[in-house]
């Protein structure tokens, strides 16, 4: 079985940052798929910040042959 490496890309929205845009995702995952990364999962996390904003991170799981 061959070993992979992983990449995590952060992707932050919410705050001052506003909301996913689709466009700089979609950018991430040709970026990295042209060097051989192959999407693998997202994660999802928010937190909240002063308890009145919402910030929301997403972290682009990548993978590839080690």
């Amino acid at each position: 079985m061959a070993a992979l490496e992983y990449l995590v890309v952060p992707l932050d929205t919410g705050f001052f940052l506003g909301t996913l845009d689709a466009k700089k995702l979609e950018a991430q995952l040709n970026q990295h798929g042209s060097h051989g990364w192959r999407f693998a999962r997202s994660i999802h996390e928010t937190r909240r910040s002063l308890g009145i904003f919402r910030r929301e991170a997403h972290f682009l799981v990548f993978e590839r042959a080690a």
